[in-house]
């Protein structure tokens, strides 16, 4: 388990806390366009704001993405200063510390990603004695006052029926199919969960569902899957990581990419680019970052002015060749 967990650690910046079914309702209407709406008077006043966000893994390239559009729709905005920390490596001691400065600083919102949510309640309700809005990312504390983050079960759903088609198109007789999945952290489980649902529905065969969320082991879990099944037709992994490593699993063994569809969920640069690249890696559900940056900072607008929603999803779409455009526009996300 503790090999696991270290291999693990990008994986974090995808959400480790579970959704309460109510929060998930709640939100499930609001829309970006209904965020923007609210926040884009903010400035009017001549109010300024700091909004501070602390995310578990700081040090990752996607969360380095997430940071810089939340500094741009803050510049955008013209208020609002965005205050970063430096917690890496999911040292609980770094976000402590960050977070106890900033209520000190007296900020007007703080947006964390808790690596321990208990650990992190007394300073929750010190700042919200303070008035400070305690909004939280990727996962839900009981009594927050906002939260920024992506639906799991969408991704799921996404990748899973593209899958579905292409194999319905192919006229793949009796598709088999390998799942990634990642058991020590059960808030994701929707993003192998719906995929399974989905392909039993339409008659799509799971020989396989192992943990793997990393290239090194979506590597090795489709080499030992492809040595088992030769006839393997289908990869979907619970993140790009995963799907990366079993790509590079299908060239080792000379397996037809032609004849196999591999997917992703998360929309990486890695996973993006191979995506881009043609061949058997034909699809990622990928997160908007630029609109989950902007968020971080709209949703912590609304939430201190009370005039909008401050609970809501990040969208995820569906990036494939056949929409070229769009994947170019995902890509250009990473290109700073």
């Amino acid at each position: 388990m503790k090999k696991i967990t270290q291999t693990l650690t990008a994986a974090l910046c995808y959400g480790v806390l579970g959704m309460a079914p109510a929060l998930a309702q709640d939100i499930g209407s609001v829309t970006t366009e209904d965020v923007r709406r609210a926040a884009t008077d903010a400035c009017d006043d001549g109010s300024v704001y700091r909004v501070a966000y602390s995310h578990s893994v700081s040090e990752v390239a996607i969360v380095k993405q997430v940071r810089r559009f939340a500094d741009e729709r803050a510049r955008y905005l013209g208020c609002v200063e965005v205050l970063h920390d430096n917690t890496q490596a999911n040292n609980l001691e770094q976000q402590i510390n960050a977070i106890q400065g900033w209520i000190t600083l007296g900020v007007d919102a703080i947006v964390v990603l808790p690596i321990e949510p208990t650990a992190l309640q007394p300073l929750q309700r010190q700042a919200q004695a303070q008035g400070i809005k305690w909004l939280t990312y990727l996962g839900e504390m009981e009594g927050s006052d906002g939260f920024v983050g992506f639906n799991h079960a969408q991704s799921g759903q996404i990748i899973a029926e593209a899958a579905v088609d292409w194999a319905k198109e192919n006229n793949v007789e009796a598709p088999k199919a390998l799942v990634t999945t990642l058991t020590p952290l059960p808030s994701l489980a929707p993003r192998w969960t719906e995929v399974t649902r989905i392909f039993e529905e339409n008659g799509i065969e799971v020989v396989a569902q192992q943990d793997a969320a990393d290239q090194t082991n979506g590597l090795r879990v489709a080499e030992t899957v492809l040595q088992q099944h030769p006839d393997l037709d289908i990869v979907i992994g619970m993140a790009d990581d995963a799907a990366v490593g079993a790509l590079r699993a299908i060239k080792l063994t000379g397996a037809d990419a032609s004849k196999i569809f591999v997917g992703g969920q998360d929309g990486s640069l890695e996973g993006l680019s191979a995506v881009n690249d043609g061949g058997a890696y034909r699809a990622s559900a990928a997160i908007l970052i630029n609109e989950l940056g902007a968020n971080i900072v709209d949703l912590a607008l609304n939430a201190v002015r009370g005039n909008g929603p401050s609970f809501a999803y990040t969208p995820t779409v569906l990036a494939t060749k056949a929409n070229q455009e769009l994947l170019d526009n995902l890509l250009t996300n990473y290109d700073r």
